[in-house]
Parts: C-alpha cells; sequence; structure tokens
C-alpha cells in the first residue's frame, strides 16, 4: 500500500502502475528460473539414477559429477533468483515511499530505484553460469569419462 499523503495526480499514477509492473515483472523472473532449476534437477536425477548399480547411487557410473553438476546450478540459480527478490524488494520500497516526485531522494534513486550495480550482475549468473558449468562438466566427462 501507498502513503494516503502521495498526492493523486496522472503521472503518479502512471508511475506508480509502472512500479507495479515492474515488480510483476521480478515475480516472473523468479518462477521461471526456478520452474526451470526444478526441471533440470529431475533431468539430471534420471540418469544419476539409471547410472546406479546395486551399491546405490554411491556406484553410479556419474557420481560424484551429476551431484556437482546439480549443486553448482542450483548455486548459480539462486543467486539469480536473489536477484531478483533484491530487485523487487527495492521496487516495493519505492512504491511505499511517497511522491514519486524524486525531489526528496535526490542522488539516492536512479530514475525509479536505487542503483546497485550488484543486482543486474547476480541476474545474468544463472544465466551466463549455467553454461559455463555444463561446458564445464562435459569437458569432465571428455577428459575423465566415468567408470573407464
Amino acid at each position: 500500500m501507498t502513503d494516503p499523503r502521495i498526492e493523486r495526480t496522472e503521472g503518479n499514477d502512471a508511475i506508480y502502475r509502472y512500479i507495479r509492473s515492474e515488480i510483476q515483472f521480478e515475480l516472473s523472473l523468479i518462477n521461471a528460473r526456478v520452474n526451470w532449476l526444478v526441471t533440470s534437477q529431475a533431468f539430471l536425477f534420471v540418469p544419476l539414477t539409471l547410472g546406479a548399480r546395486a551399491g546405490g547411487i554411491g556406484a553410479s557410473v556419474y557420481y560424484p559429477v551429476i551431484p556437482v553438476l546439480g549443486v553448482m546450478i542450483c548455486g548459480l540459480v539462486l543467486i539469480s533468483v536473489l536477484a531478483a527478490v533484491w530487485r523487487s524488494h527495492q521496487w516495493r520500497k519505492k512504491a511505499k515511499q511517497g511522491d514519486y516526485s524524486g525531489e526528496d531522494s535526490f542522488a539516492t534513486f536512479d530514475i525509479v530505484v536505487p542503483h546497485q550495480p550488484l543486482i543486474p550482475t547476480m541476474g545474468l549468473i544463472g544465466g551466463l553460469g549455467v553454461p559455463v558449468a555444463l561446458v564445464s562438466v562435459w569437458i569432465w566427462l571428455l577428459m575423465a569419462p566415468p567408470g573407464v
């Protein structure tokens, strides 16, 4: 909810709608990243269990390659989800801040939200880090095939 003292103007309403759309965008990013993570983890469990022998998961030809990959992907996606949560929190704070003219928040807000260079970097970690992790595991498998 916004501060009841905020002046209702067409401009303020437009900015508020923009802020709400940005919050919705961040929530959509979180959902997409978590859905992708769950799907990728399911695909990792299948070969791990199929490669298991009578000795259990630890006896799988893909152990510890797949668990290491799974942990790396979880960590990378978690960082990108935290970036979206952080940005969403900033948008919510801005929505509650008050007058959107920016006069009281000079040098604090970059356009609408606080300028935090770390947030976009964290958001990119999932998109850039996951392919790097996958390439690393493929190279690992090429250089040291399991069960050979």
